[in-house]
């Protein structure tokens, strides 16, 4: 018999199964990063928020230590492949040969509905991972005759059934009129949207049980629930993880005495049993969910009927509920990684000679799936090569850097990495196991590549081609701290940095504290002549030398004080005398330490450079290679380096800040939303140019680029559609919500100092007035205007922002037209806030901002500060300020502002309105009711923190 791939698990608080298959390979063995055995994937919802019974992926390279994708943010939004608007206890299975891939889930949604609306499950089927079609399967409607007295359809999970070629979806079953929970089963049919026929009952517990998962092995298949045992009065006196065996899929089944879990006997209840075998050891894992405490534990088998005793537990980065886990391969888990991000990068490493792991960056840093340090670059032709060290994951206290890395493009947004070129473990004498920084050069038809080892020295090892893989050149160091004449410190010899003039000659730098270099033979392992130190008037250097050349001038760059700054002088002649020329780049954000490479391609200087800017975990010890362009000016200086995050990324396309305005007319206080209904930008501004504010209706306008704007008229017109209010149609803010009903907009808008909300289902309306003011006139103190709609990503919670003199949130209710009773709070950030709020989120951070001022004066303008919550309290940063007037360029009065990210990009851009230009600031209070919106990019800090907007023409 042919064996199979699976996993499994079961209903509320489980985990999954999977049996693997020992049938052969087909006749041509798949490359090896094609094979299922480079990792595993856990698909899995959760218990917490509001959004917990969703479909989530997590990955492992060894089933231990677990990292969530998409940031633990559904992979497939439940609302729409489920009748409930959730699913749970999702169970994914590998299909034979070509069959892709199946999933099928709880059709359940506990939050909205509770415990008694369970219609059936949910069937999806994929080629790929990535992309699924799904159906729904609702019993009780489609065999009224078996079960239209369904109470609960739990846990459903499929196997290969190989003497009939088919799927064989079962799943746990209660009727309204029995307690006893018993497992059913069907056939799918062959594009696995439904069943051959009607469920039938595949096995009975003497107790009953729920979360059933099957495994094949030796003949013998192991059918894996949590069971129960009852005394004769029918109490139950035990409960945990069960084996039933039968030699044939259908049974009969034999239940097995006692429990297997190691938690039967404690306190501690555990549900959703999962089986899966191990990709590198005839072992099995079987896994449950500590539902009441919130773990994951786990015990091992090598025959699927003696189990450790001992309970184990896994490390993640998210709190799961009953899955399932398959085996993956490398390209898989590249697949995963292209869509959503968050795969462990030692399973998307190139780790043999023919494998590469091909990848888009987009902006800085360039590398975002492994950290990456001390960088230096070489170009070949039409191709840029990168070299780094490899930091360790972030949470570090030291630097643990072992191994390099290598990666090329020719374009700088297209990447390829490759095998590990070599490692620190390559050299014997690198008793300090460090691979710290180094550079490589070419010459002689050979690669040469120097390197430090912290205080083990610096060695040069040789390669014939630029990715390696490299070897000893020397079997020794090329240099030792005993060649570091003015240095008493451990760590003087450091950082080696090669240049080959034009007449030939190959120079090496290298050193922290003081600063060496020397001459190298043309053999490019020797030193040739003395060693001599750098020294000039005003050279206070740590370390990280660069040498390069532009225009006959020698330019040594190199990192100073600490934190480190990368200064620079220039020189006549490579060996001085210098002229310091000042700091090029200022402390690379959230790392102590600032190394660095100068180089031309393709006509365009470039700096590349490191910092610890990648969140969560990204610091001094885990940092991230970034690149910018360089720029000289006339008199052969370099122009100071900008550190952004588009950084030289050809693919990162920034808004080009030539349409502002963006809209003709005149409009004022926008709000935009990106729909995934239309995959489109609208946008929802004030209509202005009536005096006093005296505008009565609103309009949309939608866009695919955000530069060109299609006028969708008038959505809201308050003397015909809004009845409490005729006058003053400010400021609105709209929200796109996916129901059970499908796309509903939410549009918030001011009339009269009131807050209104109308709904539709279409962006462009038309909208419906909820007949009454969601927030009436303020009887003291301010205005009760300038709503703004925020969805919390984290607790799926919606809020609402409102006031002018005052900030105040409230949560919305699940009707989007009603404030959750309880929830207002009143959050002024400070003395500056006047009104326009606006929230966003992005990296774990609330970011909340505002305008100061009054919108008629040419000083109105945009402050933020942040927080770990939607509702407060705010941290106000230093130099807060982030958008203000530009009176060179007769700009003025800009403020009132929302936000809007580029989907699935770390792009951003600030919408607000400023005066009419050139005119406005000549019409005096005039100017305040006569404005236009405009658009620019909001870039942030490596640290978080927003960087100064400088409003474009």
């Amino acid at each position: 018999m042919r064996l199979f791939k699976k996993l499994a698990f079961g209903l509320i608080t489980c985990i999954p199964l999977m049996a693997w298959p020992g049938n052969s390979h087909a006749q041509n063995e798949p490359a090896r990063e094609n094979k299922p055995d480079a990792g595993y994937l856990f698909a899995y919802f959760e218990g917490k928020g509001t959004n917990q019974e969703a479909l989530r992926f997590a990955v492992s390279q060894d089933a231990v230590h677990w990292k969530a994708l998409n940031n633990n943010n559904p992979v497939i939004g439940s609302d729409s492949i489920s009748a409930t608007g959730g699913i749970r206890d999702p169970h994914i299975l590998r299909g034979e040969k070509a069959d892709g891939y199946f999933l099928v889930a709880t059709d359940m949604n506990t939050r909205k509905n509770g415990w008694d609306y369970n219609p059936g499950i949910v069937m999806l089927h994929s080629k790929d991972l990535l992309n699924w079609s799904h159906s729904k399967i609702e019993l009780s409607k489609q065999y009224p005759k078996k079960f239209a007295n369904i109470k609960w359809v739990w846990a459903p999970q499929t196997i290969f059934d190989p003497k009939v070629n088919k799927y064989l979806v079962y799943f746990t079953v209660r009727f309204k009129d029995n307690e006893k929970l018993d497992f059913y089963a069907a056939y799918a049919n062959k594009d696995f949207s439904g069943f051959e026929g009607t469920p039938k009952l595949l096995f009975s517990p003497e107790f009953g049980g729920i979360d059933a998962d099957i495994i094949y092995k030796n003949g013998l298949y192991h059918f894996f629930f949590k069971g129960n045992t009852k005394n004769a009065a029918g109490k139950e006196i035990k409960n945990g993880i069960k084996q039933a065996t039968s030699q044939k899929l259908w049974g009969p089944w034999k239940e097995l005495p006692g429990y297997i879990d190691a938690f039967a006997d404690k306190d501690t209840s555990v549900e959703g049993s999962s089986v899966f075998k191990l990709n590198d050891k005839d072992s099995y894992v079987l896994m449950y969910d500590l539902y009441g405490v919130g773990k994951y534990a786990y015990q091992t088998s090598a025959d699927l009927n003696n189990f450790s005793k001992e309970p184990a537990y896994f490390t993640k980065d998210f709190n799961p509920r009953h899955g399932s886990v398959i085996s993956i391969s490398k390209a898989e888990a590249r697949l995963l990684q292209s869509k959503w991000k968050g795969v462990p990068a030692d399973l998307l490493r190139p780790n043999e000679t023919g494998d590469l792991y091909h990848f888009t960056s987009n902006g800085n840093p360039i590398v975002t799936h492994e950290f990456t340090a001390d960088p230096a670059a070489l170009v070949t032709g039409d191709t840029m090569w990168l070299f780094t060290g490899r930091d360790a994951n972030g949470g570090q206290t030291g630097y643990h850097m072992r191994e390099w890395l290598a990666f090329s493009s020719t374009d700088m947004h297209h990447w390829t990495e490759y095998p590990t070129p070599m490692k620190s473990a390559d050299f014997d004498w690198a008793k300090s196991k460090a691979a710290w920084a180094g550079q490589v050069i070419p010459r002689n038809g050979k690669y040469y590549w120097y390197f430090c080892t912290n205080w083990s020295g610096i060695g040069v090892a040789v390669a014939d081609r630029p990715e390696g893989p490299y070897k000893d050149a020397i079997g020794k160091p090329l240099l030792t701290n005993k060649d570091c004449f003015a240095s008493s410190h451990g760590w003087a010899c450091l950082d080696p940095s090669v240049f080959i003039d034009d007449d030939g000659q190959a120079w090496l730098f290298w050193g922290n504290r003081e600063c060496y270099y020397a001459k190298l033979k043309k053999n490019m392992t020797e030193i040739d002549g003395p060693v001599k130190q750098m020294m000039f008037p005003g050279f206070e250097f740590t370390e990280a030398v660069w040498m390069h050349k532009y225009k006959g001038k020698y330019y040594l760059s190199y990192s100073t004080g600490f934190p480190e700054k990368t200064a620079y002088a220039m020189a006549d002649n490579i060996e001085g005398p210098y002229v310091y020329k000042g700091i090029i780049n200022e402390l690379a954000g959230n790392c102590n330490t600032n190394h660095h490479a100068i180089l031309e391609f393709k006509g365009q200087w470039y700096f590349i450079y490191h910092n610890g800017g990648v969140e969560p975990d990204g610091g001094s010890f885990s940092r991230s290679v970034c690149s910018e362009f360089l720029n000289y000016n006339p008199d052969g200086t370099i122009q100071k380096i900008q550190m952004t995050t588009a950084g030289t990324d050809p693919g990162f396309v920034p808004f080009d800040n030539k349409n502002n305005p963006v809209l003709k007319g005149f409009y004022a206080d926008p709000d935009i939303i990106y729909s995934y209904k239309d995959k489109k930008y609208y946008l929802y501004p004030t209509s202005d140019g009536f005096t006093g504010w005296s505008g009565t209706y609103f309009k949309a306008f939608s866009s695919d680029n955000l530069k060109e704007w299609k006028d969708e008229g008038v959505i809201l017109n308050l003397k015909k559609d809004v009845s409490w209010s005729h006058t003053n149609a400010w400021a609105p803010t709209m929200i796109e919500k996916k129901t059970a009903k499908g796309y509903q907009y939410f549009y918030y808008f001011v009339a009269g100092q009131q807050i209104g909300v109308a709904s539709s289902d279409s962006p462009t309306g038309p909208f419906k007035d909820s007949g009454k003011p969601l927030i009436p006139k303020e009887t003291k103190g301010g205005q009760a205007i300038d709503p703004a709609v925020f969805h919390d990503p984290v607790s799926g919670k919606d809020y609402l922002y409102w006031g002018n003199g005052y900030l105040k949130v409230a949560e919305l209710s699940e009707d989007m037209e009603t404030l959750k009773e309880g929830s207002l709070k009143v959050i002024t950030p400070d003395h500056t806030f006047r009104e326009g709020a606006y929230v966003f989120y992005r990296n774990k951070r609330y970011y909340f901002m505002w305008s100061e001022n009054d919108t008629r004066s040419p000083d109105y303008r945009v402050r933020y500060g942040y927080s770990d919550s939607p509702d407060g309290p705010i941290t106000i940063p230093k130099n807060n300020l982030i958008l203000q007037k530009s009176p060179e360029n007769g700009i003025y009065g800009t403020g009132h502002n929302s936000v809007i990210q580029v989907p699935g990009k770390d792009q951003w851009y600030i919408v607000y309105h400023r005066f009419h230009r050139p005119t406005g600031i000549h019409m005096g209070d005039a100017a305040g009711y006569n404005r236009e919106v405009c658009i620019d990019a909001l870039e942030f800090n490596p640290d978080g923190s927003i960087k100064p907007v400088i409003p474009t023409l």
